[in-house]
C-alpha cells in the first residue's frame, strides 16, 4: 500500500506544487477535470485504461403529463495514454553549498512544468476539425464589444451558460486588460485584480484567461466554450510494491493529493548510495478529449484574427 504522506519528505512541497498548478495557468481551472474513479473514488488506474466521465446538459421543461423528457447527458471515454514524470536531482555539491532549502524552492518550477504541459495537451484539441462552428473572425477590436460577440455566438450555438470561458493569446489578453470598459471600476467593480495582478474578472458571462502558447494554426488567437467542452482525466499508476510485495524499495514512495482539486500524483524519492544525489520524481497519467458533443459538437468555437 502507498506510504502515508508523512513518510515523504517532499510531500508538502509537492502538494504546494499541485496547488500552484492552477495559479500558474488559470486556464486549467476552466477545464473539466476527472481525478478519481466514479465508483471507487480511487485515483489509481491502469495505463491505457478508458476512463468514463459524465458531462451534464440542461434539462427540458414540458407541460405536466407530457412524456418523460430526456437530457443530453453524455459519458465521455478518455484514454489514459500519457504517462509522464517530472524528475530532478541535487548533487552533494549543490545541497552542501547553500543553506537554502532547494527541495522547497523547487515547488514553483515543478508546478510551472506540469501546468504548461497539461494546458498544452488540452489546447491541442482546439482545432477546426474538432470544433466545426464557423470561427469568430476579429480584427484589432479586441475589447469589450468583442467579448459580447463571443457571448452572442455561444448563445446562438446553444452552449450551456454554466462556467463559460474565453482563453486568449497574450496579444488579445493584453488588449482586453487595457480596455477601459472592462477595467474601469465604475463599469466593473470586480476588476481590482486587473490592475494589481493582471487577472481579469468574469466579463460578459465569460471567465477570461491568458494562454501565451495558443496554437497559431489558421491564425487562431483564442478559444471559447464552457467547462465540459474539453475534459482532462488524471490518475496515478499502480504502486510497484503491489507487484513485488516482498521487495524492498530504496526510498519513499506515496501518493500526494491536492485537497482542493483532488489532483493526485505519485511521488518517489531516494538517495543514490554511490553518488549521494538526492532524487525526487513526480509521476502521473492523463488523457484529454472533447467533452459534451451534443448539438453536433458545437460546444466550443475558435477565434481567429483577420
Amino acid at each position: 500500500m502507498p506510504n502515508t504522506l508523512g513518510t515523504l519528505a517532499t510531500s508538502l512541497i509537492v502538494q504546494r506544487a499541485l496547488e500552484l498548478i492552477y495559479t500558474m495557468r488559470p486556464a486549467l481551472r476552466l477545464i473539466a477535470l476527472d481525478v478519481v474513479d466514479r465508483e471507487t473514488g480511487s485515483p489509481v488506474a491502469y495505463f491505457g485504461q478508458n476512463v468514463i466521465t459524465r458531462t451534464f446538459a440542461n434539462a427540458v421543461v414540458g407541460d405536466f403529463g407530457d412524456a418523460v423528457g430526456t437530457r443530453s447527458d453524455l459519458d465521455v471515454s478518455i484514454t489514459l495514454d500519457k504517462f509522464k514524470q517530472v524528475y530532478h536531482a541535487f548533487t552533494p555539491q549543490q545541497y552542501s553549498g547553500t543553506s537554502r532549502n532547494l527541495i522547497e524552492e523547487s515547488a514553483e518550477p515543478l508546478a510551472v512544468a506540469m501546468a504548461n504541459h497539461m494546458v498544452d495537451a488540452v489546447a491541442a484539441l482546439w482545432t477546426a476539425a474538432n470544433f466545426t462552428t464557423t470561427p469568430i473572425t476579429m480584427g484589432a477590436g479586441w475589447d469589450y464589444d468583442h467579448l459580447v460577440d463571443v457571448r452572442k455566438t455561444l448563445n446562438t450555438m446553444g452552449v450551456p451558460d454554466m462556467r463559460r470561458y474565453y482563453i486568449a493569446n497574450s496579444d488579445v489578453y493584453a488588449s482586453l486588460l487595457t480596455d477601459p470598459k472592462i477595467v474601469a471600476a465604475f463599469n466593473n467593480p470586480g476588476n481590482q485584480n486587473a490592475i494589481t495582478s493582471g487577472l481579469l474578472p468574469n466579463v460578459a458571462g465569460l471567465q477570461l484567461a491568458e494562454y501565451p502558447a495558443m496554437p497559431t494554426t489558421g491564425n487562431m488567437v483564442g478559444f471559447a466554450g464552457y467547462y465540459a467542452t474539453c475534459i482532462m482525466a488524471c490518475r496515478v499508476p499502480k504502486d510497484p510494491r503491489e507487484v513485488l510485495p516482498n521487495a524492498g524499495f530504496p526510498g519513499n514512495i506515496g501518493i500526494v493529493t491536492d485537497p482542493r482539486t483532488g489532483l493526485s500524483v505519485m511521488v518517489n524519492e531516494w538517495i543514490e548510495p554511490d553518488t549521494l544525489n538526492v532524487n525526487t520524481r513526480i509521476v502521473w497519467m492523463y488523457g484529454v478529449a472533447k467533452g459534451n458533443e451534443t448539438n453536433n459538437g458545437k460546444t466550443g468555437v475558435l477565434v481567429i484574427s483577420s
